[in-house]
């Protein structure tokens, strides 16, 4: 079997767009990591790493495992110069995995990982470098509740795991605002595996305290409601308060990128029970004329 880092457009995309801002560059490790993964000697291919500090942890992405997009790290662990990475996404090849132990010297991250499509695996070596903030050209918009006004069309790709979601959909989302408030109110009008659904979202946005807060009612009688940090103009990152279904206590994770004034995708991931957090699905928004 080939190496996947063969394969064109499957795996790792060279203009994935970073999912947070630069940190300073007094921290060794926040900032986008540019650089190859090599799965043989005559095979190479680039990678991006995006890392920012939030409190004590680290999170981030790699660009790209996703088609076309970027995938969150599902684990970043650092002891000393030592830095341990997971990432899962999806492709047109099915699920895909990378895992990688580097170490930090300078503005130098190099090590040795594995990228794996189901069972199969392939070891690889990753060689980065960090860019100076001046050298990243990254669109920033404006914290505010008015992005999300308008019709937006979407493609969601996806587990059906009821009761937090129902697989694969498509439709639209409109988006509109009453007066000078800082909310907006949705309606879906969807299709999942060729019926017709609607559900009704609510979104407001703290313009101060860059805090969004984001509610859905569904159409088979669901709820759900999620507190989310805005402070970085490129990425959304929120959890849903936890539900109480069929004896079972669900949550959702999402991460909103975003990536222009008409452009943003939402990676989910879920937990049952206070479980690890696991890949759900993604959905591509774009907003119509």
């Amino acid at each position: 079997m080939k190496s996947p880092l063969l394969w064109p457009d499957a795996i790792l995309n060279p203009h994935a767009a970073s999912l947070y801002a630069q940190q300073p560059a007094a921290d060794p490790l926040a900032g986008n990591w540019r650089g190859t993964v090599q799965a043989s000697a005559d095979t190479t291919s680039p990678i991006v790493l995006s890392i920012v500090k939030r409190g004590a942890e680290y999170v981030g992405t790699t660009g790209g495992l996703a088609d076309g997009g970027d995938a969150p790290f599902r684990k970043f662990a650092v002891t000393g110069n030592q830095v341990s990475v997971e990432a899962v996404a999806d492709s047109k090849l099915g699920i895909v995995t990378l895992s990688a132990e580097l170490t930090v010297e300078g503005n130098t991250m190099k090590g040795a990982g594995q990228i794996g499509i189901g069972a199969q695996r392939f070891p690889i070596t990753l060689t980065l470098q960090r860019r100076p903030r001046a050298d990243v050209v990254q669109h920033q918009v404006e914290q505010r509740p008015d992005y999300f006004v308008g019709r937006w069309k979407f493609d969601y790709l996806g587990g059906e795991f009821p009761p937090l979601s129902n697989g694969a959909r498509n439709g639209t989302v409109t988006f509109t605002k009453a007066g000078a408030s800082q909310f907006v109110t949705g309606k879906v009008e969807g299709n999942s595996y060729g019926k017709a659904y609607t559900e009704t979202i609510s979104i407001g946005v703290s313009n101060e305290a860059k805090a969004l807060v984001y509610n859905e009612k569904r159409s088979d009688g669901i709820e759900l409601t999620s507190v989310g940090d805005w402070h970085s103009p490129l990425a959304i990152v929120f959890e849903t308060a936890p539900l109480v279904n069929g004896g079972k206590t669900y949550q959702l994770r999402r991460a909103i990128q975003v990536l222009s004034d008409t452009s943003f995708t939402m990676t989910e991931e879920f937990s049952v029970d206070g479980g690890p957090f696991k890949r759900l699905g993604q959905g591509r928004y774009s907003k119509q004329p």
